[in-house]
């Protein structure tokens, strides 16, 4: 059975209305995973038609592991993620392809008024490693909890600077 979990994140200071004229740019889309911590980023597609926009990029994730295991295991982290949005509905689809044993997609929306936006991200894990993949499913929710902190500040900040300008 899948590992699920609910990732919750405000912004204040951002009108739904804001964020909704700013999402429609994509160039924040790729200014906010160019910041994304990891390396070798390819963005493979970042295309908008009408009001959907699909932006899939591969790079090797920054794990919580020692450096030294980082070397041996050179590009082992390596994650194609695909997130498709539906700019109307301010709802996304978010899929993680990486090059391991592991499942994920999230369901994330946006809400908000004329002081803050809300984020609310519905997680499902699957890792398929007998005996241990409960273990390994709760860790990767540990990771994605943190990856999904550090990409909500990075918007937070991409959208005050374009509020800003």
């Amino acid at each position: 059975m899948a590992h699920q979990f609910t990732v919750h994140a405000d912004i204040q200071g951002v009108s739904l209305d804001d964020f909704k004229r700013l999402a429609a740019d994509i160039s924040l889309h790729e200014a906010v995973c160019k910041r994304i911590p990891g390396d070798n980023l390819q963005i493979l597609e970042s295309q908008k038609a009408g009001d959907m926009y699909t932006l899939k990029r591969a790079y090797n994730l920054d794990v919580n592991i020692p450096d030294i295991a980082k070397k041996f295991l050179k590009d082992a982290f390596r994650l194609t993620r695909t997130d498709v949005s539906d700019l109307s509905q301010m709802t996304s689809v978010v899929t993680l392809d990486p090059n391991l044993p592991l499942e994920a997609h999230c369901q994330r929306s946006v809400t908000g008024d004329a002081s803050q936006i809300k984020f609310q991200l519905e997680w499902t894990v699957k890792v398929k490693v007998p005996l241990i993949g409960g273990m390994l499913e709760k860790h990767a929710e540990g990771e994605i909890r943190r990856f999904s902190q550090l990409e909500i500040e990075i918007v937070a900040d991409e959208l005050r600077k374009n509020l800003q300008a």
